[in-house]
């Protein structure tokens, strides 16, 4: 299973004339991000809300005033700059360490500056420092060279596989662009054999086929659960050869739909669903359970204004209200913040699948979870419950 690259970028323009576990914060907006951002789109979507939260970080670094107010109440950040850093550097640290033998796991933090616009020495001393950013000068008024050598540096200093990251629009008018490119690469604990998987047809939530996809095939134990207050069946495969990174399906009941299991997320968290799952371990054990997934790939690029205003987000995107008196003397503002994901989902495990012959005996006695309409998946670090990437899946096509 191979989780490509996101970058996210945030561009600034001149002006023209609760109490919670630090660990909690990037999960608690996840879902919420997630629904915002698909109603911009057309429900089919991949972003990562980790990667978001990373560079919102850098964004409230140089805030003051009611800008970082309302970052703060969004994104669940505390009002003391130093929790902040020092809760930041350790969530970060925790999340990017992966150990886990079969996975990759990279973010980079960039500011690139316009060359006639300048900021203060303590915060780019700080984004530098804290937030561990390569600050670059280029010529924005050049905006194609701009963006061929800020994507070049990218690519040099490891920033991910993700060509064309930045494009000459992001330059054209900015002064400065903070950008975060994260990329994930994750083998199956338990891999999909190919010559299982079969071509079969998806339905909408309705149950109407609205089209076909390689479904993967595979019986092995794995955690499942049933968590009726979330309405939904959840699926949990295992990365490598620890316990550290996994991926969640959840597939609505028949006849509920995406949006209700979305309410169902304000009286349950993923947290509370990881401990079912673990808590339905402990009692039952792990059991043999018949999975069929689509094999896919899902591209996103969307502007995140409007899901951050529905956030309670407002006063960075507007010149007369933005507040960035840390940054620079400049009058400043949010033109955009801009948000390119890519995640592929295939059989890819090990060298060798046929782990799941073994079980086929098994089939009909099986409980099974079958993926055959529109669900919700998080790429998560298990031991933060941090959301990596995540999505929805609701557009068949054969991948």
């Amino acid at each position: 299973m191979h989780l490509l690259n996101i970058g996210v970028i945030f561009a600034i323009f001149t002006k023209c004339s609760c109490e919670v576990d630090f660990s909690d914060r990037p999960r608690n907006f996840s879902i919420e991000l997630i629904h915002f951002t698909q109603l911009e789109t057309d429900g089919h979507i991949v972003i990562s809300p980790f990667g978001i939260w990373t560079l919102m970080i850098g964004v409230a670094l140089g805030a003051t005033g009611e800008s970082y107010k309302q970052l703060s109440r969004a994104f669940i950040l505390p009002r003391n700059e130093n929790e902040l850093i020092e809760g930041y550097k350790k969530l970060t640290e925790t999340v990017l360490n992966p150990k886990t033998k079969g996975v990759t796991l990279t973010s980079k933090n960039y500011v690139f500056l316009d060359d006639d616009f300048v900021i203060y020495p303590q915060f780019k001393q700080m984004v530098q420092e804290e937030f561990d950013a390569t600050v670059k000068v280029f010529d924005f008024d050049n905006p194609n060279a701009a963006a061929k050598k800020a994507n070049s540096y990218i690519k040099k200093t490891g920033g991910g596989r993700m060509t064309n990251v930045l494009t000459s629009e992001d330059f054209a008018e900015s002064r400065m662009l903070i950008t975060n490119v994260i990329s994930f690469k994750g083998l199956w604990n338990s891999p999909f054999n190919k010559s299982e998987t079969t071509v079969q047809p998806f339905y909408n939530e309705d149950m109407e086929k609205i089209g076909e996809v390689n479904m993967m095939y595979q019986v092995a134990p794995l955690p499942f659960s049933n968590v009726r207050d979330l309405k939904a069946f959840v699926l949990e495969l295992p990365y490598g050869d620890d316990d550290k990174y996994s991926m969640l399906f959840i597939l609505p009941h028949r006849n509920v739909k995406l949006a209700d299991v979305y309410q169902n997320f304000a009286k349950i968290s993923l947290k509370d669903v990881q401990q079912k799952l673990e808590d339905d371990i402990k009692r039952m054990d792990l059991e043999d359970i018949q999975i069929e997934i689509p094999r896919f790939k899902i591209s996103t690029n969307v502007a995140l204004n409007k899901p951050l205003n529905n956030m309670g987000v407002f006063d960075i995107f507007y010149p007369e209200l933005a507040s960035f008196e840390k940054v620079t003397s400049e009058d400043i503002f949010v033109s955009a913040v801009i948000h390119k994901a890519d995640i592929d989902v295939t059989e890819s495990g090990t060298v060798a699948s046929a782990l799941t012959t073994v079980h086929l005996a098994d089939r009909i006695s099986t409980p099974k979870f079958t993926a055959n309409r529109p669900f919700l998946y998080f790429v998560i670090e298990k031991t933060t419950t941090t959301v990596i990437f995540g999505g929805i899946y609701s557009k068949p096509t054969i991948y």
